[in-house]
């Protein structure tokens, strides 16, 4: 019997349910061991439970270990064995020993019945704890199968919620398109109103200069019937207005005028043909005349115009200017103040690329001013010193003509030192940027709305921008407050 607790004892001390230093203390009497001998046998459980089911690697034990080991079996208090280069180690000699000890030889059966029936329980109760640590097992394996899959479930809704966003974020870029071409329409629309009501005020004033015309043949006309009628003429008179064969003197003084009006614009008829090489349309000829009624050239200033643009159109483009073209150019001469020969001159002369570049600005910004140095001053210093390009220039003009309620340098000014403290180099990104401030400024409250809500509005950022918001922008300000 006691070999088998012995084995018993083993299993307990390999599942790690019985530890040799409580053993060793209450039975060391017993036993007749030294404490050198249970501290090496500590030191030796130590290793075997380290290395587990394993064994311990014959080459990883120390000198001293290997000679303890072999004294310690040599004493039967411990079984070796070897395995290829492992060694295993039982304590079972010891358990024995300790049995030994412990029963006497008075009862020495019960005692063994009662000692294994100890052992079964203690195994019962340890395979218990085992199954119960099984289904503990189970079940986390099933919980961590739950979260594997709560876990795939948020990576998929992870992904449809990126493929939303993205789909967001694509139809805001196509509003985004779409509120630019809206704005382009906008834009196309006011320049057709604006040429309307230019057509409007030039059919007016013709209007006018007819009926003035007209009451002055008719004045002319009433003159000669009221004044005394002489022998030949009275009577050539009476002949003519009898028979059917005299001529009236408003009729008369109609053809001489249209007859004037067609040796005037003799000129400008050679000119255009000369230009085009073909009969050209009477409708050409009508709006060069309204483009020199409406700017009051002469004939000679209107001439030297058609002939500079003419030649600097094929010289620099290789095209035949048409009347669009010579309106454009009359626009901006004028805006530079262009009023004689002289000055015309001089303008083609000294026209460059960046004289070009400025027109465009001001043209985009719809200036109600004539060009000067300062237009030329805050080119330079917008491309050249900030080093803006033409088509963020042009954005930003584009920006002004839309948000001030009056368009100046002054405010493109402020856009584009806002611009350039942002970093933006390019439309897209002066785009963003102008999108940034306006939901900055609708976040900041009502507050600039309500201080502009009284004045006119050209665009859905009237207003804005327009009071000073630091020292650098009240000095520009005042700078500029001429313009």
């Amino acid at each position: 019997m006691a070999p088998i607790i012995a084995q018993w004892m083993q299993r307990l001390w390999e599942t790690r349910s019985l530890h040799l230093h409580n053993l060793l203390y209450h039975s060391q009497e017993e036993l007749q061991l030294s404490n050198d001998l249970m501290q090496e046998l500590l030191v030796i459980e130590e290793r075997v439970m380290a290395a587990g089911s394993e064994g311990i690697p014959g080459a990883s034990l120390p000198r001293h270990v290997a000679d303890t080991i072999a004294r310690l079996k040599k004493m039967q208090l411990l079984a070796m064995s070897c395995k290829e280069d492992r060694v295993f180690i039982s304590f079972e000699p010891l358990f024995a020993k300790l049995v030994h000890c412990q029963v006497g030889d008075v009862d020495s059966m019960q005692q063994y019945i009662q000692i294994h029936d100890e052992i079964q329980e203690e195994m019962r109760r340890l395979d218990d704890t085992r199954s119960r640590q099984v289904i503990e097992r189970n079940q986390l394996d099933e919980e961590r199968k739950g979260l594997r899959e709560r876990e795939e479930r948020l990576v998929v809704w992870e992904d449809e919620l990126r493929q939303w966003q993205k789909s967001l974020m694509e139809k805001d870029q196509l509003l985004h398109q779409m509120q630019l071409q809206l704005t382009a329409e906008e834009r196309r629309l006011q320049e057709q109103q604006q040429k309307i009501n230019e057509e409007t005020m030039d059919l007016e004033n013709l209007r006018r200069e007819l009926e003035e015309v007209r009451r002055h043949l008719e004045q002319q006309a009433a003159g000669k019937f009221a004044s005394p009628t002489g022998t030949g003429k009275g009577s050539s008179l009476g002949n003519g207005l009898g028979t059917g064969q005299g001529t009236v003197p408003g009729q008369a003084s109609s053809r001489n005028a249209a007859a004037a009006a067609v040796e005037d614009d003799r000129p400008i008829v050679q000119f255009l043909q000369q230009l085009r090489g073909q009969a050209i349309n009477h409708d050409d000829v009508r709006e060069i005349r309204k483009m020199q009624a409406r700017y009051r050239w002469s004939d000679e200033l209107l001439l030297a115009f058609l002939e500079m643009v003419a030649a600097h159109s094929q010289l620099h483009q290789k095209t035949v200017p048409t009347v669009a073209d010579f309106r454009r150019q009359a626009e901006l001469i004028s805006a530079w103040g262009v009023d004689s020969v002289d000055k015309l001159q001089d303008f083609y002369r000294r026209k460059s690329y960046v004289d070009d570049k400025i027109c465009e600005v001001w043209t985009t910004l719809g200036s109600r001013i004539k060009i000067n140095d300062v237009f030329r001053d805050m080119y330079l210093k917008w491309s050249k010193t900030w080093g803006f390009s033409h088509e963020v220039i042009l954005r930003a003009c584009e920006e002004t003509y839309k948000g001030a309620a009056n368009p100046n340098l002054n405010y493109v000014d402020m856009i584009l030192l806002r611009w350039r403290q942002a970093g933006v180099r390019t439309v897209e990104e002066g785009d963003r940027e102008t999108e940034r401030f306006k939901q900055m400024r609708t976040r900041g409250g009502g507050a600039g709305r309500a201080a502009t809500a009284g004045s006119p509005q050209r665009g859905p950022l009237a207003g804005v921008n327009v009071m000073p918001k630091s020292e650098e922008e009240a000095k520009a300000y005042e700078r500029f407050n001429d313009i």
